[in-house]
């Protein structure tokens, strides 16, 4: 019985509001501690260890320590993973793109033989509402790369909403072309029925017509690359990723390939919460970036097989899909029962903060609301928990399904007729083909024989990583539980210790809130050290980009134009990273707090475009490639 659509929509419904029902449960579980009974059973008695603690105290006592433990090993494991990411990067710095080393393949087709690059790069760069002097500045530097005329097939994925969006993407493309292998526009329709305007329907529409483009012969070594319209990508993030395709061919159907990003062009210019904010942002997106981790969630840019793109329908259009990174990331996930294989590319991705161009107090009060508009719009992914639970339960539907099918044979079939159905059963040779008929014909088997085949599919070629979906389920926890949970029991337990002595708590909850207190201490001390070594992983990153707008010529218009952050503190040093909290609630807590609430009441969210930096980028209107 198919459920129906009332059903679906109840369930998509209940598994939307998890974080939100998550914090109805802490809330839940605050009130009966700290308010309904904070002495715990014997509070009007004083016994010798103090009162005896209610089972609402002791959930909640557990469930501290064990936040405070991840808040400890969510920071030790960021510091670990930059430094591994800080010496690959430096390993990997002499793989660069060699014209000697390129390789094309061949394609037959009525038209004739086409020749393609092997592999090819079709570049998707979501341009809603984006200034056009962002938009150049991101080609002209992509077309600095030595590969680009060769490999590189740019899209750009317009809005038809944007007014005049069409004769952007014309302009730009006749500016361009010259610089890529092939250069193309597509406009996302304005209205379709259940799409909502944002980054991933425009790129759902942009590779619904490359896939269109290329024949079946190619897909394979076609590689889609997803990146933001103000991210400057290294020309090494894509010799990189040609060394991976051509290394490693049995995993390049299933392989996402994800890099470090890095704040380094205008953090010197946006208020110390917005900066600190960020430098998380980017922490937490290289916090699973480790030798040996098998679940790492994309972070704004990352690249995937075509073969891979038509696999799982392309990019969601829904409003659930407004992170698409990490949506995109689950959806494949998924689709492949947790087997999804992560490279890494070690080559930072380069991206501006949030900001605006207006002077004094406004600009900076501007830039704070901006860029707590951006996390609204981050935290918004939390719908993607849901997502998760549904994938998750349509993936072990589909493996119950597969193990149940089975072929009903007639009592009187020979055991070896038996074993012979169960082989072909999930191959190639079904029981309602023509294959079945001619495999029946040249054995002699009787036709009375033929398996009935009803309601039979065939079985997902990978078991469950049941390991790999666990570990996604903890990145979920850290991105979209433990932010809102922390912040709540830290605020109302801070409340409660100051209003109540600790020996009239019940033992068990005064350890645990002093355990919590030595985690913090411990996290906030974790959390300066990996301050101190992003400021190392920020200069190398910038390095290795001057390094390469020099050779690209373009190193002394851009420090003419202050594209550079040397410093991730350049005021007072690591003085500023003590301020790190503060940035953290304004930009992490508060926001996924709004978000979970707001999302039991609707899961759309009007789309606005980040500011960027004017100030810099359009002094580089007048500079044409």
């Amino acid at each position: 019985m198919k459920p129906t659509r009332s059903d679906t929509n109840t369930w998509q419904y209940t598994t939307r509001i998890v974080p939100a029902i998550s914090v109805v449960a802490v809330v839940t579980l605050l009130v009966f501690s700290f308010i309904i009974k904070p002495y715990g059973k014997d509070g009007s008695r004083y016994r010798h260890g103090g009162p005896t603690a209610t089972p609402w105290q002791l959930v909640l006592s557990a469930y501290t320590v064990g936040l405070h433990i991840l808040s400890i090993v969510f920071p030790a494991r960021v510091f670990f993973a930059l430094g591994e990411v800080m010496a690959r990067m430096k390993e990997t710095a002499s793989i660069k793109d060699d014209p000697r080393r390129r390789r094309t393949q061949s394609v037959k087709s009525e038209k004739g033989t086409t020749t393609f690059p092997d592999p090819l790069f079709v570049i998707i760069l979501p341009a809603y509402k984006e200034e056009m002097s962002l938009l150049e500045e991101t080609l002209r530097v992509l077309g600095s790369h030595s590969q680009a005329r060769y490999s590189y097939h740019v899209y750009l994925a317009m809005e038809q909403k944007e007014e005049k969006s069409e004769v952007k993407a014309a302009s730009l493309v006749k500016r361009f072309q010259n610089s890529f292998y092939k250069m193309s526009y597509t406009v996302h329709p304005q209205g379709l029925p259940g799409e909502a305007q944002g980054k991933s329907s425009n790129e759902s529409w942009a590779a619904k017509q490359a896939c269109k483009d290329y024949p079946e012969g190619v897909k394979r070594n076609v590689i889609v690359t997803v990146m933001d319209a103000d991210t400057h990508l290294s020309t090494r993030y894509f010799a990189q990723i040609e060394r991976l395709h051509v290394e490693h061919p049995d995993q390049n159907d299933t392989t996402v390939y994800m890099c470090p990003i890095v704040f380094d062009r205008n953090l010197h210019h946006v208020p110390l919460p917005v900066r600190t904010a960020d430098l998380m942002w980017a922490g937490a997106g290289l916090s699973s970036l480790y030798g040996g981790s098998t679940v790492c969630i994309p972070t704004s840019v990352y690249s995937l097989p075509m073969t891979l793109v038509e696999h799982v329908g392309g990019w969601d259009r829904d409003p659930g899909a407004i992170g698409e990174d990490m949506h995109m990331y689950i959806k494949c996930f998924f689709a492949l029962s947790g087997n999804l294989n992560v490279q890494v590319v070690y080559a930072a991705a380069s991206q501006c903060n949030v900001s605006s161009d207006v002077q004094g107090l406004k600009g900076y009060l501007d830039g704070i609301c901006a860029r707590y508009r951006q996390a609204l719009r981050h935290m918004w992914g939390s719908l993607d928990t849901g997502f998760a639970v549904r994938q998750t339960f349509e993936m072990f539907k589909r493996h119950t399904q597969a193990s149940r099918a089975r072929v009903d044979l007639p009592l009187s079939a020979p055991k070896y007729v038996v074993d012979v159905v169960k082989v072909l059963k999930n191959g190639p040779l079904t029981a309602c083909s023509a294959n079945w008929t001619a495999f029946y014909t040249s054995t002699g088997l009787d036709k009375s024989l033929t398996p009935k085949p009803a309601n039979i599919e065939p079985a997902p070629s990978m078991p469950i990583h049941k390991a790999n979906v666990l570990t996604l389920y903890q990145r979920l926890f850290e991105a979209h539980f433990l932010p809102i949970h922390l912040a709540v029991i830290l605020t109302t337990s801070s409340i409660f210790s100051l209003h109540v002595p600790g020996f009239l708590m019940p033992e068990v909850l005064h350890i645990a809130l002093d355990f919590a207190g030595w985690c913090r201490l411990a996290g906030f001390l974790l959390m300066l050290c990996f301050f101190y070594r992003f400021d190392t992983y920020h200069r190398l990153c910038v390095g290795f980009r001057q390094e390469e707008m020099r050779e690209a010529g373009m190193l002394d218009a851009m420090i003419e134009h202050d594209g550079f952050s040397m410093t991730v503190f350049p005021v007072a040093g690591p003085f500023e990273a003590c301020l790190f909290p503060l940035g953290g609630f304004i930009f992490g807590a508060i926001p996924a707090l709004q978000a979970v609430i707001s999302h039991v009441f609707t899961d759309r969210i009007t789309y606005v475009v980040s500011l960027k930096p004017q100030f810099a980028i359009k002094r580089w209107a007048g500079i044409r490639p």
